[in-house]
């Protein structure tokens, strides 16, 4: 049942979300006004310079800091380089060790710092620098988020809840697009980077008015009785036992399986463990995490544990599977250097076009929101990868061919079609097919191949749109082909379902 609780703490959370959307939109529209240096007097372009800007005689600051595309290219990149590392080493360590909202409020550190660094560049490498600690903190997001997001949702609003984190990233992007439109200029770009130092301070603002998982606190020594607390403040009423125990036996028998014969049967949380469903008994809730301890060493499953046990094989396949499928559509080729692809044929109208592509982005994530406990998360995704590939066929065809109108609906298209399904399931679906002990680690490998697979084609988009043109979307076509195969004879249905019940799905002959 949605509460006002409950919408106010995932709508601060998703905050983080947001701030990573605009970390990638906010490099889109003021690329020229950046990398160009207009003479005062001639009004001629200044020559490039790899490393350094043009530093006014007064000590301020630079209007521009000129760089090469290859350069430009780097710097947008450097942050899923930040990414990478921010998810594979930060976001899983400091949500399993701190908690989740714990470390949402640290990981805004890295993201004010960067864009505070990049605000008050006057270099190339202070940029890169900036870039890379956003990148950083945009990685830790993307672990985090998605994992609060599902650890409070009810099971009937799963999906609805999960695909908040996607609104927050094209809203984000929206309104890095929508400032670009008025402050890309030679005295308004820095505004644009800035911005990331207010919405830091937003979040932590907001972030101890939000409860922590109730699902992490459980497994924290003395932690049953704030789980208990922390979940009725979400439901917005006392009777949560039942929530409690269905979540904590689940994620029991998971662990079970996997040291089975170590603890013998005693559960969790069985009948005669009142703990979470009546009195608030300390000694009940140690017993619970001394179980806990007995069978996961009191610590998550690591990423090699996740990569190596065979019980988790499937499901990192199926990570791996929709992680690619969600870059390697090219999507990001198109967030990052839309005004530059439109502005080839389209010049006078590529940053409103920009604007338009970032509205229709937001419109079908709430219609992904609708669709996602209606229509079931693998058919959302077909149809997604599907829809994008036929978009992306006809976006490099319109581009050879320089028909303007074509162009713009079939980019608008490409972007509309990956909100149905590419951009949200991928961070939805990494909770539900593992359990909670697994699912930090399984987020940190999943976001790992995102964020390396997301700094390939960052990096190389613009090269190889100089060397091919438009033919590079058939490339991003015939891809979609084969990973549109893969998902069909992969990724099952998980709507509606515990990662166990998914599990069975896979592995019939082992299900208890």
């Amino acid at each position: 049942m949605a509460t006002p609780a409950l919408f106010l703490n995932a709508l601060s959370i998703v905050l983080g979300s947001f701030q990573y959307g605009h970390h990638i939109g906010e490099l889109n529209s003021p690329q020229k006004v950046i990398t160009t240096c207009a003479d005062p007097h001639t009004g001629a372009d200044i020559p490039s310079s790899p490393l350094y800007g043009t530093e006014p005689s007064d000590g301020s600051l630079p209007l521009c800091i000129p760089m090469t595309s290859s350069e430009w290219s780097v710097l947008v990149a450097t942050l899923t380089i930040g990414g990478l590392l921010g998810s594979l080493f930060v976001g899983a360590r400091l949500a399993d060790r701190f908690g989740r909202r714990t470390a949402l409020m640290a990981n805004n550190a890295s993201l004010a710092l960067g864009s505070l660094i990049m605000g008050c560049a006057s270099t190339y490498s202070a940029m890169l620098v900036g870039r890379f600690l956003i990148g950083v903190g945009c990685g830790a997001v993307t672990v985090i988020v998605p994992m609060y997001l599902a650890e409070v949702s009810p099971p009937e609003l799963r999906g609805t809840l999960g695909v908040m984190n996607q609104l927050g990233i094209v809203l984000g992007i929206l309104f890095s697009q929508v400032l670009g439109l008025y402050f890309s200029t030679a005295t308004g770009w820095r505004v644009i980077l800035m911005t990331g130092v207010g919405l830091s301070l937003l979040q932590v603002v907001l972030l101890p008015l939000c409860v922590e998982s109730p699902r992490y606190l459980a497994l924290q020594p003395g932690g049953a009785v704030k789980a208990k607390r922390a979940l009725q403040i979400l439901r917005g009423r006392q009777d949560v036992a039942k929530e409690i125990r269905d979540w904590t036996r689940q994620d029991e028998r998971s662990l079970a399986a996997e040291e089975e014969g170590l603890v013998g049967a005693s559960p969790l949380l069985n009948d005669s463990n009142e703990a979470l469903l009546g009195e608030d008994t300390e000694q009940q809730s140690q017993h619970q995490h001394k179980t806990f301890n007995a069978l996961s060493g009191g610590q998550g499953i690591s990423v090699a544990e996740f990569i190596t046990y065979p019980r988790y094989r499937r499901p990192a396949i199926i990570l791996l599977v929709v992680q690619l499928s969600q870059q390697l559509s090219g999507i990001n080729g198109v967030m990052f250097y839309s005004t530059a692809i439109m502005s080839t044929i389209m010049p006078s109208q590529s940053a409103m076009i920009t604007v338009y592509i970032s509205i229709v982005n937001v419109f079908m994530t709430l219609i992904s929101a609708y669709l996602m406990d209606k229509a079931g998360r693998r058919t959302l995704l077909m149809t997604s990868s599907v829809a994008m590939g036929a978009s992306s066929f006809v976006l490099a065809t319109s581009l050879n061919y320089e028909i303007p109108l074509l162009s713009a609906i079939s980019i608008i298209a490409f972007v509309a079609s990956f909100a149905l399904g590419l951009g949200p399931i991928p961070f939805l679906i990494i909770p539900e097919v593992v359990d909670t002990t697994a699912v930090a680690s399984a987020s940190a490998f999943a976001l790992s191949v995102n964020w390396s697979t997301n700094f390939v084609v960052s990096v190389m988009f613009l090269k190889l749109q100089e060397w091919w043109g438009g033919n590079v979307f058939y490339v991003f076509a015939l891809l979609l082909g084969g990973l549109t195969t893969a998902i069909h004879r992969i990724v099952p249905e998980t709507r509606g379902k515990t990662a166990e019940e998914v599990a069975r799905s896979w592995q019939p002959s082992h299900a208890h």
